[in-house]
Parts: C-alpha cells; sequence; structure tokens
C-alpha cells in the first residue's frame, strides 16, 4: 500500500472519477480510499447518527482485492474499489436489515444481497456500510426509532430529510464519494437537495429491485453528475428477480447539451401546501429558469399544481398500507416503538378491506394520468425539489410536524409516474445551506434528465464547501 504523505490527494472529497484515476497512475490505492471513507463513517458519521451498520472488515478485503486487479490493469468496471454505502433499505448477505425501525432489532442478518447491491459487489465496489433510514422509508425526514434523530453535516439542529437520510449525510461528510438510496415520495431527492448532493430518481424499472416494486426506485447519490452517472451505469441493469426491470443497461457518455433550442422547459413553483414556497427556493428555482433559457429553452409556467391535497391523501393511503405488514409481524406492545406520528397513520389505515385498497389504487390511477398529462407536454420541468430550505432535525415534516406529504408535493408526482427526476445543488442559502432543484423528465429519458442537470451544474458560480469530515490522508 502507498504511504500516505502530505502530497496524497485528499480520499474525502474525491470523486469516483478521480479515485478511477489515481488507482490506475498508482498514486492511491483501493485500500487507502476505502479506509478513509470507513473513518469518517465510523467517528463523524456515527455522531450524526448516519451510519446503520459497519461492514469494515469486508471492504478491507475487497480493497485488497480491488488493490491487485488495479495493478494488473484488470479492473472490474469504473467502480472498481471505490467506496460505496447503500441504504438500510438494502439486505446485504452477513449484516443486519432494520428498516429503519426498531421494531425489526433483533432479526437474524440478511442471507441474500439486494439487486443493486449483488452490481455492486459485481462491479469491485468496495460496500463499507450500510446507511440509517427512517421507520419502513415512510417518513421523509430523519427521524429513526433504530437509528435516533439522523443529523445534517452541514448544520446538526438541522434535517438530512428522508428517507434516504444516512446516505445523504455520509456522501457530504465524504465518507465516500457514491451512495445507493431508495425513492418512493422523494426519499433520494429529499436528502440530496437538503444534504447538497446529486440525486437521481431514475425511470421505474431501470434499477432493479428485489421485491419489485410499482413506485419504489432505488437511486445513486452523489456529490457530482458525472458520478452519480457512473453509479446508474453499474446498477442500472435487468435482473430476474425483478420482472418490471427495464431491459438493456443504461449507458450515458457524460454529454452536456451544447444548446437547448427547440426544448420545452415547465416552470412548476405553483402548490396548493400552505406557506407555499419559501421566497430564497423560489428565487433559485427562477434563476435556473433563466439559465436554461439562455441555453435556448422555452420556458412556459405552470400555472396549476400538480396535485391537490385529496390527491396527496390518496397517495398518503396507499403508501401508509405498506407499512402495516410490518407493524403487524410484531408485538403489539411494541408499536409505541414507533415515531408517533408514523404509528398514528398507521393505525388509522388498520381498518381498510381490500376493496377499500383497490378503490385507494383506482383514485391513484386518475391522479397518475392527471399528472401525466402536464408533465409529459413539456420535454423537461423544472421545480423546486422540496418548498423549504431546511426544516429542525427533530421533525418529521417541514410545517406542522405531522404526518403528511406537503413537503414532497414536487418529488411524488414522479413516483406516481414513472418518470424519471433528478436534483443538482445550485446555492447557498442566507443561513449556509444548500439549495438544489429538480428536473423531471420522459419516461425512459434518464440521459436527458443527468444532460440537464450537470448543465446546471456547470453554470453554478461557486464550488461547493462540503462540511467534509477528516479521516488519515484527508
Amino acid at each position: 500500500m502507498t504511504a500516505l504523505t502530505s502530497t496524497t490527494p485528499a480520499l474525502t472529497s474525491a470523486t469516483a472519477t478521480q479515485l478511477a484515476g489515481w488507482y490506475r497512475d498508482g498514486s492511491v490505492s483501493p485500500v487507502e480510499a476505502t479506509q478513509a471513507a470507513i473513518d469518517v463513517a465510523a467517528s463523524a458519521g456515527v455522531a450524526l447518527n448516519a451510519v446503520a451498520i459497519m461492514n469494515a472488515e469486508q471492504a478491507l478485503e475487497d480493497a485488497a482485492s480491488s488493490a491487485a486487479r488495479w495493478a494488473a490493469g484488470n479492473p472490474l468496471s469504473e467502480l472498481d474499489g471505490v467506496p460505496v454505502s447503500v441504504k438500510d433499505s438494502f439486505p446485504m448477505v452477513g449484516l443486519e436489515r432494520w428498516h429503519g425501525s426498531k421494531l425489526n432489532d433483533g432479526a437474524p442478518p440478511s442471507v441474500h444481497d439486494g439487486a443493486p447491491v449483488r452490481r455492486l459487489r459485481e462491479a469491485g465496489a468496495t460496500l463499507f456500510a450500510k446507511t440509517s433510514m427512517p421507520d419502513f422509508g415512510l417518513i421523509g425526514a430523519g427521524v429513526s426509532s433504530q437509528f435516533g434523530i439522523i443529523r445534517n453535516p452541514w448544520n446538526p439542529e438541522l434535517n438530512p430529510g428522508g428517507s434516504s437520510s444516512g446516505s445523504g449525510a455520509l456522501v457530504a461528510l465524504g465518507a465516500g464519494p457514491l451512495s445507493v438510496g431508495t425513492d418512493m415520495g422523494g426519499s433520494v431527492r429529499l436528502p440530496a437537495a437538503l444534504c447538497g448532493l446529486v440525486g437521481l430518481k431514475p425511470t421505474q424499472g431501470r434499477i432493479a429491485y428485489d421485491p419489485p416494486k410499482l413506485i419504489g426506485s432505488a437511486g445513486p447519490m452523489a456529490r457530482t453528475v458525472a458520478d452519480a452517472a457512473a453509479l446508474l451505469r453499474v446498477i442500472g441493469k435487468p435482473d430476474l428477480s425483478d420482472h418490471l426491470s427495464l431491459p438493456g443497461a443504461f449507458e450515458w457518455d457524460g454529454a452536456v447539451p451544447a444548446s437547448l433550442a427547440g426544448v420545452t422547459v415547465g416552470l412548476l413553483l405553483a402548490t396548493d401546501v400552505p406557506g407555499a414556497v419559501d421566497d430564497e427556493v423560489a428565487e433559485v428555482v427562477r434563476a435556473q429558469a433563466a439559465l436554461l433559457a439562455a441555453h435556448g429553452a422555452t420556458v412556459v409556467p405552470i400555472e396549476e399544481p400538480l396535485t391537490t391535497a385529496a390527491d396527496r391523501e390518496s397517495f398518503m393511503a396507499v403508501l401508509s398500507t405498506r407499512g402495516l405488514p410490518e407493524l403487524l409481524a410484531v408485538p403489539e406492545d411494541k408499536w409505541p416503538l414507533l415515531p408517533p406520528q408514523l404509528l398514528e397513520q398507521l393505525l388509522s389505515r388498520t381498518d381498510i378491506t381490500a376493496v377499500q385498497h383497490v378503490a385507494n389504487e383506482k383514485k391513484l390511477d386518475g391522479v397518475r394520468a392527471k399528472i401525466a398529462a402536464v408533465l409529459n407536454s413539456f420535454d423537461y420541468v423544472l421545480s423546486p425539489v422540496t418548498p423549504v430550505v431546511s426544516f429542525p432535525a427533530e421533525n418529521v415534516t417541514p410545517v406542522r410536524n405531522d404526518y403528511s406529504l406537503d413537503h414532497m408535493v414536487f418529488t411524488s408526482p414522479y413516483n406516481l409516474t414513472s418518470l424519471p427526476a433528478g436534483t443538482v445543488p445550485v446555492a447557498m442559502s442566507s443561513s449556509g445551506m444548500p439549495i438544489g432543484v429538480q428536473v423531471g423528465g420522459r419516461r425512459f429519458d434518464d440521459t436527458g434528465v443527468l444532460g440537464v442537470l450537470a448543465l446546471l451544474e456547470l453554470g453554478r458560480s461557486f464550488d461547493l464547501a462540503f462540511p467534509y469530515a477528516a479521516a488519515s490522508g484527508a
């Protein structure tokens, strides 16, 4: 292993692309990079409650194998030896899976890998940790009965968003350049935006998921668009375990559009949520719309909200019932361990009959068609990710701190319609927090969404000063 010196590249701030280059020329070893990620996760990550469980010993063994492959000139992929964390949603052989909840504490370690985990192993990535999340992935904030209050590394008093909360925190800290989250209503994009990251919910089925899902998707989280795309190239493949996965492997050459002439972009700020959109957030979104217009796009304001309160209630009714099997699988005296807002929501659904559930699904079909008609009338739609800059770490939602989809009003439509949407950080708030914007596209146009995100990333007039934690050699 190369000796660390004062001239060793900064491992915590390195992108996956940079790491691969250093591995190739021998200036850095995968063991060094993986150890740095482990150091940050085990110290600063644990302090923020961002870590579900470490996988350090196995990751370092895998890193040593990766180093030998790079030395022989035979890496398995562009992510060979790159340290990657994965959300506690995913099973990993030999590691516990809490799914964010103390109700699952004591369950035996997983005996199989989830599909994205298998793809990462095949690519030679070093999987050094599982990241924390809220209970069942049903809270869009970093509040978990198992892991406690998960905090934002930019300001520990504030929320990292959810439900891929720990993933957002670790990547922002510099504990590896990449993490794999999941997104059922905004759970990749919310923490990506609140933690200053790039996050993508791809077209449904782009990333195989087991068991197969109609709404939830895995998604890459990174500090750059190029890195998010690199991760998607590895995990964006079909799998026999998911009959809904799309054929063919994801590919993108990283090309940024030179012109947006002939491209229509919808500008969405309209919402019926109380308090509307923070002025700072709205100003940032309008500035990015002007940037797209300067590149030739035709920007058209969308005057009406995509969803109503009744629409979101229909979606919430369906989402909530997904948590009932985990709740009902444990003794009733354990139920109060859940965050009270989530428990109240789940208990309100226990008397829903099969007929009522099907009726709720049918209501969603109408909501889905209404939303898709608007979104598909544009090539891309630009919007906030969430209406607020940030909110307290202890809250489950920004405004009323009750269980609602209000702060997912801009993200959840893409889950309902299976359309791709991503976020990129483009500004800093007056309080020193990153602000991201969302770009959504038509079905299967994941590369187009990434291209627009990359264009906005290039248009950012400053370097993000990530709150990197110290690690050996960093």
